[in-house]
């Protein structure tokens, strides 16, 4: 029997940072209300619009992201007891469900038209170095540029190839795979081997087979955009393992 005598207190103003779950809740009656705001468009709104891109030709109104949301509140409608939410998603998504086929529809049109369009960018003005790499290709002559700056381009034009939603590293490796990148690698690959070349005929010892080790060194130890040559001076002057390989066989 509770005793009547004891205070009550009321809490009528409480700051709450966690809401903890616990097998045995000191207050049996009390709940909890979870809120959560749905930021989305009305999906109704989203399928109509990709049924009318879909059947009609009309204009996406919506970007790509936008129409996926809708797809999984189409998969959410359709959530299973027996199934994981993946399992109902990859079924809605291949049953012919006639909303998620439009939305589908219209995510691909939104993303075919941003990559036309970054494609088509990229490729309306091509900068100095992507010239260069061209003209390396065609035999025109050597590369004007240095290794990093050709590698340098080539994560500027994924930067601007970059499609929705996709990080410059995704835009990156799939525009190696189509090829887009060949001229500024190859290049990039041909300016090494000249930069390599004239460090070598300038020679360092005397010995060739010392040269051609330190050159190697010197590639894998150089500085971000410091040169063969600059790489192999300072190992020269701060490795000391290099610097006892030269004396030993220069005789200094």
């Amino acid at each position: 029997m509770s005793n009547p005598r004891r205070k009550r207190r009321i809490l009528r103003s409480l700051d709450l940072r966690e809401v903890s779950a616990v097998d045995r809740p000191a207050q049996a009656p009390a709940g909890a209300i979870l809120r959560k705001s749905n930021t989305m468009n009305d999906p109704e709104s989203v399928i109509a619009d990709a049924l009318a891109v879909r059947d009609d030709g009309a204009e996406p109104q919506f970007d790509a992201d936008m129409y996926e949301q809708a797809i999984l509140h189409e998969a959410r409608l359709e959530n299973s007891a027996t199934e994981t939410f993946a399992q109902v998603l990859a079924r809605v998504a291949s049953n012919g469900n006639d909303h998620v086929d439009a939305l589908v529809f219209a995510a691909q049109r939104v993303r075919d038209r941003e990559a036309a369009a970054s494609v088509g960018k990229a490729a309306a003005a091509p900068s100095p170095v992507a010239l260069d790499a061209e003209r390396v290709r065609k035999g025109l002559g050597p590369p004007r540029y240095t290794r990093t700056q050709y590698e340098d381009e080539m994560m500027e034009v994924a930067r601007k190839a970059a499609r929705s939603g996709e990080t410059p590293c995704a835009s990156f490796a799939r525009l190696a795979h189509e090829g887009v990148l060949d001229d500024l690698y190859q290049a990039a690959e041909a300016a090494e081997v000249a930069e390599e070349s004239a460090a070598l005929e300038k020679g360092v010892s005397g010995d060739p087979r010392f040269d051609r080790l330190l050159m190697d060194l010197a590639k894998m130890r150089r500085a971000p955009g410091e040169t063969i040559e600059g790489a192999a001076a300072r190992l020269l002057t701060s490795d000391r393992t290099v610097m006892d390989a030269y004396a030993a066989v220069s005789g200094h």
